[in-house]
């Protein structure tokens, strides 16, 4: 089973107005997640350091935090990151800014799980409609590209900033990957909307999802985290028989 946590920390500072990446590392830890997909991943306040931010939300060595940055200035950078504790293949972004908005993108990490490679596409979308469906569309043109060329498992999950209750934004992600929904994340001391959504390929078996809703996740964030628990398909045998050759990082973009 593969544990994986889509969560939107705010920058880090809770609704308690305190700034901390260690309670939310230690948190993810404790969830025993395996891969966490983090919006709002925030290292730029020139009273701490990013090496010490990384190294927080990162409790120690437990994690190794794969930046996607939206936004870099020189004191560090905001935007999203994948967090793993498995080898990383590749890491890859794609610019799905709209003009006169805040920028946005798409992070699209590939692991090497013992079951074998699975992508991770995390995402954090824009708070305008018509922002919204411009990048919506963009994501979908580029997960059906991804996936003819890269048929690999894959997860697709984020902030997707949709507050309509009964929206048809995602009806074509929907036709490519299979929705999971999870109930209303947002804001977490009492949750109204769907922000946080995930998808997955048919391949991959859902053992449970679920919103993390308890007295410590209405404090963390402004959003709950939601957890999915998943089993990869079985790795396929090699097409032609041959000598075995060593692991070497492959290029997944």
């Amino acid at each position: 089973m593969c544990r994986i946590i889509s969560y939107n920390i705010h920058s880090g500072v809770g609704r308690d107005k305190k700034h901390d990446y260690r309670r939310i590392g230690n948190f993810l830890a404790e969830r025993n997640a395996d891969i966490v997909l983090l919006q709002e991943m925030d290292t730029r306040p020139a009273e701490r350091s990013v090496t010490q931010d990384i190294r927080d939300i990162c409790v120690g060595n437990i994690y190794t935090l794969v930046p996607s940055p939206a936004l870099t200035e020189d004191t560090g950078w905001y935007g999203n990151a994948v967090l793993t504790r498995f080898p990383v293949i590749s890491n890859q972004t794609v610019d799905v800014s709209q003009s006169g908005f805040q920028p946005r993108n798409i992070q699209t990490v590939t692991v090497e799980t013992p079951q074998g490679p699975l992508t991770i596409v995390n995402t954090h979308k824009g708070l305008k409609k018509h922002e919204r469906r411009s990048q919506f569309a963009m994501l979908h043109e580029y997960i059906m590209a991804r996936l003819n060329r890269v048929p690999t498992p894959l997860v697709l999950g984020g902030d997707f900033n949709e507050w309509q209750f009964f929206t048809k934004a995602f009806h074509q992600i929907d036709d490519v990957l299979r929705p999971h929904p999870v109930g209303a994340t947002f804001p977490s001391h009492f949750p109204v909307f769907s922000l946080d959504r995930i998808w997955t390929t048919q391949d991959i078996r859902i053992k449970r999802i679920r919103r993390l809703k308890n007295e410590r996740t209405k404090v963390l964030s402004d959003h709950l985290p939601v957890q999915l628990d998943i089993h990869m398909p079985p790795a396929k045998a090699p097409a032609v028989t041959r000598a075995a050759e060593p692991l070497q990082r492959r290029n997944y973009a």
